[in-house]
């Protein structure tokens, strides 16, 4: 392994503590939400004592029932709104409280995002353990016109040359289009953000409670997958050093299946 690729990992691994994060609010008409608003709320970590550290910390398990919605939140047990969002429309997600101490309210870690929908078979959203069908609606691997900009004053000391090169680093949100021809009713809308490790790649879920209204026209959602089951341990494309690759190697990363439905 190369050095630079040696210290880069080892700068990653210090500062892994306080790096951590979730997305507890979505973010509508341009206007954020309170965290939990919208959002399934989940529990502490039962493995770690200090209690901001506690509700942050990612799910390791890919077989884990909270790689759906985050920990302990496969139903709803706290107050929580539906957003009604017409299919075609704009949503967000963004980074909630707890914010740790230091710089790190946004996605710290270099790695991929995707965006999910899954319908509920009933109106009752809270009780809906997200064993349905699930679709892709987002993917976020490379730098888009959402990505930091580190020639920018304001973020240029948050340049790392290996983790900038992902396209959602140090973001705080991401906003996405929820596809014309979805068709209506009540689903979950699930944000993930992955950050891979060869070992214990680092999954941060969170589930938002959404109503799709569309008069017009509805497709049919697919591919389709199950969660937990669309990830393996040890699958390459999910468990892998991120500084092991090349701008380019990262620039036509192909992120795991399933991929986008566009609608």
């Amino acid at each position: 392994m190369k050095l630079q690729t040696v210290l880069a990992t080892v700068s990653c691994l210090l500062a892994t503590a306080d790096a951590h994060y979730l997305f507890g609010r979505i973010i509508l008409d341009g206007k954020w939400s309170s965290t939990w608003e919208y959002t399934r709320q989940i529990s502490p970590s039962a493995s770690i004592s200090d209690p901001q550290t506690a509700l942050v910390a990612p799910n390791t398990d890919p077989d884990s029932l909270d790689l759906v919605c985050g920990r302990n939140a496969s139903v709803s047990w706290a107050p929580i709104k539906t957003a009604v969002i017409q299919a075609g429309d704009t949503i967000g997600f963004g980074i909630g409280e707890p914010v740790l101490s230091g710089d790190y309210s946004a996605m710290y870690h270099p790695g991929y995002a995707s965006a999910w929908l899954s319908k509920s078979p009933t109106d009752d959203l809270e009780e809906y353990i997200g064993d349905g069908d699930w679709f892709k609606i987002l993917s976020v691997t490379g730098r888009t016109e959402q990505s930091r900009n580190f020639s920018d004053p304001e973020w240029a000391k948050y340049y790392d040359q290996f983790k900038a090169r992902w396209g959602t680093f140090r973001l705080d949100s991401y906003n996405f289009t929820v596809p014309a021809t979805t068709p209506p009713g009540k689903y979950l809308l699930r944000f993930e953000h992955i950050f891979p490790n060869p070992t214990d790649t680092q999954f941060y879920v969170n589930c938002a409670h959404v109503e799709i209204v569309n008069n017009g026209e509805s497709g049919i959602p697919g591919p389709t997958t199950k969660i937990p089951g669309v990830y393996t341990r040890g699958q390459p494309d999910v468990y892998f050093l991120t500084y092991d690759l090349s701008d380019e190697e990262v620039e036509n990363f192909i992120p795991p299946p399933p991929i986008v439905w566009e609608g």
